[in-house]
C-alpha cells in the first residue's frame, strides 16, 4: 500500500490500566502497521505500574501517539468511551485494542481494504486466536460482505460463534462522528455484561458486515484479564446474551416470535444453570443471578425448571449432530450473504 496520508485516516484505541506486562507489545505491533495512515490514541487509566514509561517510550516514532492519562481510576466501559473522545475528528475508521491484544502486521491495511472496498459495509472483522483456539472460521469464504442483520440474527441464535469478534472488528466513523458514549454501561437497570458486542450488534443493526477471512488478530487468556478474574467466574456471559437478545432481537428478527422463541430457547437454558447451581450449593451466583432475572423480569417459574431439564437430552442430541454434520463439511442452513 501507498506510503500517502490520501488515504482515510484510521485509529487505534488502546485504554490501559497497570499494563505493563503486555503493553509494550501492542505498542509495538501497531507501530508495525503496514497501514500509513495510522494514529494510535492511548488512555492511561491511572495506572501505578510502569505503564506510562512505556508509552513515554513509543512517543516520536513512526505511528504518531495521542495519549492521556485520567486523574483518577475509572470502569473499564467508562475507560473505553473516554479513549474514544480522543479520537481526532477526521478520522474515518476506530477499532479497540486491549492492552494485552495484538494484530499481524497486516491487519488494518486488510480490514480498511474491504472498508474502501464496500461503501455501505459499517463494521469489519476477521478471524482471530483465542488463546489457542481460532474463531470466525464459520462463515462462507467465498463472501466477503455479509447482511448485517442477518449476521445479527445468528450471533443472537449462536449460531455463528466468533462473529463479530467483539472487540477486534474496525468501524467506520459516521459524517456526524462516533456517538458518545459509544459503549454502553446500563441496561433495564443492570449492568451491561458485553458492552463491546453491543456495540458491535449496533452497528450491524444498521449497515453490512465485511469480514476478512484471515487470522488477523490474538487475544490472550491470561490469568489477570477481565475474562478470568471476573467475566467467567461470575458466569456473565449467561445475562450478557439474554441482554443482547432483549436490546438487538426485535429489531434483528422479522417478527415478534421469532424473537420470543430465540429468548425463550436462551432462558431454558440459563435455568438449566441456575438450577445446577443450587443443587450444588453455590448460593452466591443463584443470588445474583435471580437478581439480574429480576431485573430482566425472567425469574424464572416451577413449570420454567421443568421445562428447561425436559429439553436438555434433546437439546444435546442436536448439538452433538450439529458439530457431526460441520466437522463433514455441511455449511450451516442460514444464509448470511448481503448480495
Amino acid at each position: 500500500m501507498r506510503n500517502t496520508k490520501s488515504l482515510p485516516l484510521v485509529v487505534i484505541a488502546t485504554p490501559v490500566y497497570n499494563g505493563a506486562p503486555f503493553l509494550a507489545e501492542a505498542m509495538k505491533c501497531v507501530q508495525e502497521q503496514t497501514y500509513p495512515n495510522l494514529v494510535h490514541c492511548v488512555l492511561d487509566n491511572a495506572s501505578t505500574d510502569e505503564t506510562a514509561s512505556i508509552i513515554a517510550s513509543y512517543m516520536g516514532k513512526q505511528v504518531p501517539i495521542i495519549c492521556a492519562r485520567n486523574a483518577q481510576t475509572i470502569s473499564i466501559v467508562e475507560n473505553w468511551n473516554s479513549a474514544l473522545r480522543l479520537v481526532p475528528r477526521d478520522a474515518r475508521y476506530f477499532r479497540l485494542l486491549p492492552a494485552d491484544d495484538l494484530m499481524v502486521s497486516t491487519c488494518i491495511e486488510k480490514m480498511v481494504s474491504v472498508g474502501e472496498s464496500w461503501p455501505d459495509v459499517g463494521i469489519i472483522g476477521c478471524q482471530e486466536w483465542l488463546g489457542e483456539r481460532l474463531v470466525g472460521d464459520g462463515l462462507p469464504t467465498e463472501v466477503e460482505v455479509f447482511d448485517g442483520r442477518a449476521i445479527l440474527r445468528g450471533a443472537l441464535l449462536n449460531k455463528i460463534h466468533g462473529s463479530p469478534p467483539h472487540l477486534h472488528c474496525l468501524y467506520r466513523i459516521p459524517a456526524r462522528g462516533l456517538p458518545d458514549p459509544f459503549y454502553l454501561q446500563q441496561f433495564k437497570g443492570a449492568p451491561v455484561m458485553s458492552s463491546d458486542m453491543d456495540a458491535a450488534m449496533s452497528a450491524l443493526s444498521r449497515s453490512k458486515f465485511g469480514f476478512v477471512h484471515e487470522p488477523l488478530v490474538f487475544t490472550r487468556i491470561h490469568s489477570n484479564s477481565v475474562t478470568e478474574k471476573i467475566v467467567s467466574p461470575a458466569r456473565m456471559k449467561l445475562l450478557a446474551d439474554l441482554q443482547l437478545i432483549d436490546r438487538w432481537g426485535p429489531s434483528a428478527f422479522d417478527t415478534e416470535k421469532d424473537y420470543r422463541m430465540c429468548r425463550k430457547r436462551h432462558l431454558r437454558f440459563y435455568y438449566r444453570h441456575l438450577l445446577l447451581w443450587q443443587v450444588t450449593r453455590q448460593s452466591t451466583l443463584v443470588k445474583q443471578h435471580r437478581e439480574w432475572l429480576r431485573l430482566a423480569s425472567a425469574l424464572p417459574s416451577t413449570v420454567d425448571y421443568v421445562m428447561a431439564v425436559a429439553e436438555w437430552p434433546g437439546k444435546r442430541t442436536a448439538q452433538y449432530a450439529a458439530r457431526i454434520a460441520f466437522h463433514l463439511g455441511f455449511p450451516p442452513s442460514a444464509s448470511y450473504a448481503a448480495r
